[in-house]
């Protein structure tokens, strides 16, 4: 039975707003596609699949506009040239986010194998359900300001069978948030929504048996290795992608060879991974259960080579064309780079420590380098000390307050 396609129409849409849509969109798609194969839901992966193709439609316009561009001749195309490779590169990351929500459509079984592990992740994604005289309940969704107040970005509400997405969404008792933030704003806000059970990913009422003998010592020793390794390859894309677009837009030279670190990183983990799932597989009784896996973590090389792409663009000593610097200027968030010095309040403290308000100041810490080693996952008793380059994002309006705690004596010297 054949469909018939969807025409795209033009769009008179300025080069500026298509990269801000690019932007925004990719950020939405990362959450929408670990929280399809985390909850197992399909809706998650339609709705990232939709984003998939805007950011096609989006790319499309983005080559029309530069193609236009081109009176200004050879010197104005070259400055144009990376935000061709911005557009591209988006393009493919978008294509490999679209790939991992799909993975629950063809092997619903991943989600035991991503929620084994959600509290070693620093921000996971959970559900909080709003019960009855929570404080939300009859104020729209934009009204709760849940990044700003709560610390933690609301991806979407499930109501029923329905997944919403609209801000004018009007808050009801039984409304189940699916949130992305730490373990101290996610325990907050459970506190104020009322919700008293415990840490839950089940969105459907019936259980189903386990795939994993979780019995069996060998397979929970293999599990307690796999695990580790696999946040580490899906915090590394996802960071990969936040620093690429942030090396992109600041024309920050030494982000941008971050980046280059961290993918040489990132190939040597996929090799050992894949090893070691492999061997995983001889032990267990339903080794087609991890074709999903696989899956996952090949896109996620494919996100990495793409944020690398970007990277080397901004190596190559490409000015930030007028463009760029009008979109950045909007943009809310911003990346840095900031080492704890001999002063700095985060000196000793531990990763939990640093989830107070006083220090965070809307901040996460996405990586840190230590002795030439990278870090993305922070456990809650890993302790910070002097010369740890840390690598933030965060609101703008709070950008000195928390430079200022990660090392003071910048601001006496100014």
């Amino acid at each position: 039975m054949s469909t018939k396609k969807k025409k795209f129409e033009y769009q008179a849409i300025s080069l500026k707003d298509i990269l801000r849509e690019m932007k925004k969109n990719i950020d939405l798609m990362i959450d929408l596609a670990y929280s399809a194969i985390k909850f197992g839901s399909k809706d998650f992966a339609d709705e990232t699949s939709k984003i998939e193709r805007r950011i096609h439609e989006l790319t499309f316009l983005l080559n029309l506009q530069i193609i236009q561009a081109q009176a200004g001749g050879f010197k104005e195309a070259k400055r144009l040239e990376p935000i061709v490779v911005m557009g591209y590169s988006i393009d493919k990351i978008s294509d490999a986010l679209a790939d991992i929500a799909r993975v629950i459509y063809i092997n619903s079984d991943i989600t035991e194998f991503t929620q084994l592990f959600w509290d070693y992740v620093p921000e996971p994604i959970i559900k909080i359900t709003i019960n009855r005289d929570c404080e939300f309940i009859g104020f729209p969704r934009k009204e709760i300001h849940f990044r700003s107040k709560h610390g933690v970005d609301l991806i979407a509400i499930v109501k029923g069978d329905k997944v919403l997405f609209e801000k004018s969404h009007i808050m009801q008792e039984g409304d189940v948030l699916i949130v992305k933030g730490s373990k101290e704003a996610i325990n907050e806000l459970k506190n104020k929504c009322l919700d008293k059970e415990p840490i839950s990913f089940d969105l459907e009422p019936e259980e189903r048996e386990s795939i994993f003998d979780l019995e069996n010592e060998d397979i929970k020793e293999y599990l307690e290795d796999l695990k580790k390794t696999y946040v580490q390859i899906t915090d590394i894309s996802e960071t990969m992608t936040e620093l690429a677009l942030a090396a992109l837009f600041f024309n920050n030279y030494e982000l941008a060879e971050d980046i280059l670190e961290m993918e040489e990183l990132m190939d040597g983990l996929n090799i050992g991974f894949e090893k070691d799932l492999l061997d995983f597989a001889k032990i267990i009784e339903s080794p087609r259960s991890l074709t999903g896996i696989m899956r996952i973590i090949f896109s996620c090389e494919l996100i990495a080579d793409a944020a690398a792409n970007i990277a080397e663009n901004v190596l190559r000593g490409f000015k930030v064309h007028n463009v760029l610097q009008q979109a950045i200027s909007e943009t809310s968030e911003v990346v840095v780079r900031e080492t704890i010095s001999g002063d700095s309040y985060f000196k000793g403290k531990t990763y939990e420590q640093l989830q107070d308000r006083r220090y965070k100041r809307g901040f996460n810490i996405i990586a840190l380098k230590r002795d030439k080693k990278w870090i993305y996952s922070f456990k809650h008793n890993f302790v910070f000390a002097v010369g740890d380059l840390i690598i933030g994002l965060g609101p703008k309006e709070t950008l000195n307050q928390w430079r200022k705690c990660v090392h003071p004596e910048i601001f006496e010297e100014e």
